[in-house]
């Protein structure tokens, strides 16, 4: 699946006229991404947690491709009070959406919680990307057809392994950072929070697709082993692992952008009816596990996060579909 390139970013078509929010595009694919949709005139909201840093990658952008119409938001995918205020704010000032690329992320770090008591991976990797989903949703259908591209990883892989259960995902006792990326991720073997990202397109499409919306195209992607700052946690303090990640391999960031940049514009996503898949580099269907193949983990994974916004968030009304 490596060698061939169904999807370049010559194949990008024109966005003229269209919205997207990147989140984490303030560096890596995210902000590549980012760089080459505005070349194509989309208009881009750069979605990040550092003010500093998104307004930098704000002035990247309009720089290298003359196309104005990009701004920064702030938005914290550790806290849920500011995925809240991100998406308001957003709706405040724009009455469509085309585009939601959920890209940011983190991988393998340190056990720690969010200002909401969530652990850190899930709590990014899947939970706050949920929460915004939800607070956007009525809107990405009112503007279909319309793309929402979850990143994943082959990483989901690990829950062939081991998967912790849902109620024990926040708990220090047992953690292991690497089985814990996976799991919010889920295809090898490395954790259970990339499987959140697959289970939820699964879910999600299933749920637009039963109330008859079917201008919504939900999918996820693999975007490849890509040397960037999300891997600091895997390579810091290891020379070794450093090197051979970076230097044998991992791919580059323009290559890792592919896959994604593919769901979000590809005019084959709407031709070919794609929904609730996962792809691999380059802009290929992927094959995931077991688990996050079962519709049940699905359903269950929908069920107890939404269980969860509603006990960290009494305002919430729950999801709109």
């Amino acid at each position: 699946m490596w060698w061939t390139k169904h999807f370049q970013i010559s194949n990008i078509p024109d966005l003229s006229g269209k919205i997207a929010i990147i989140t984490g595009s303030n560096t890596g694919i995210g902000k590549l991404c980012a760089t080459e949709m505005a070349r194509k005139n989309c208009e881009i909201i750069v979605a990040s947690r550092s003010e500093d840093k998104g307004q930098a990658a704000v002035t990247d952008i309009k720089s290298a491709t003359g196309n104005q119409k990009v701004e920064y938001m702030k938005l914290d995918l550790m806290s849920l009070k500011s995925v809240k205020a991100f998406a308001d704010q957003f709706k405040s000032k724009y009455d469509k959406l085309d585009i939601l690329l959920n890209n940011a992320g983190v991988m393998s770090c340190p056990y720690g919680l969010s200002e909401d008591g969530i652990e850190t991976q899930f709590a990014t990797n899947h939970v706050g990307h949920y929460y915004l989903t939800m607070q956007l949703l009525p809107i990405l259908i009112k503007s279909g057809p319309s793309r929402i591209v979850n990143v994943s990883s082959m990483a989901h892989w690990s829950t062939t392994v081991s998967v912790p259960k849902l109620e024990q995902v926040s708990q220090k006792k047992g953690y292991n950072a690497t089985i814990q990326y996976g799991f919010t991720k889920v295809p090898f073997t490395i954790s259970i929070f990339e499987a959140c990202n697959i289970l939820f397109s699964r879910e999600l499409t299933k749920r637009l697709e039963s109330k008859g919306i079917n201008n919504v195209y939900v999918n996820c992607n693999h975007p490849g082993i890509v040397s960037s700052e999300l891997s600091r946690h895997v390579v810091a303090q290891n020379t070794l692992l450093d090197s051979l990640y970076n230097n044998h391999f991992a791919i580059s960031t323009e290559n890792g952008s592919l896959t994604q940049l593919y769901l979000a514009t590809s005019p084959e996503i709407e031709s070919k009816n794609i929904k609730g898949q996962y792809y691999v580099p380059y802009a290929r269907p992927g094959w995931f596990t077991p688990y996050a193949r079962s519709e049940k983990n699905a359903t269950d994974l929908w069920e107890f996060t939404e269980n969860l916004l509603k006990e960290k968030m009494p305002d919430y009304q729950g999801s709109p579909i």
